[in-house]
């Protein structure tokens, strides 16, 4: 293989690093953007009710209230939300 055909490899390879990058970016900032609504949203919640409830709504709207996956969606129900709704006394 030659010198030049060396670096056309590296950069096409470059490119899709590239490309990778931006979409990890988009992703990235699309999280933010969720993570802040969820965190103003919890905000505004507990000066209406108490926080614990605030979760619970955020939980029953199919979010993640757990440490591991806070505000993440979530498609089924979650062992580690549960417990910690049914420690807190809510009835799921």
């Amino acid at each position: 293989m030659s010198l030049y055909q060396e670096i056309q490899q590296w950069q096409e390879a470059l490119g899709t690093l590239l490309r990778q990058g931006e979409e990890l970016c988009q992703k990235v900032a699309e999280l933010e953007h969720q993570n802040a609504n969820l965190q103003k949203r919890l905000v505004d919640e507990n000066y209406q009710s108490n926080g614990f409830e605030a979760l619970a709504n955020l939980y029953d709207e199919g979010f993640h209230i757990c440490p591991g996956s806070f505000g993440q969606s979530r498609e089924e129900d979650c062992l580690f939300c549960l417990n910690f709704l049914l420690h807190k006394g809510k009835k799921v």
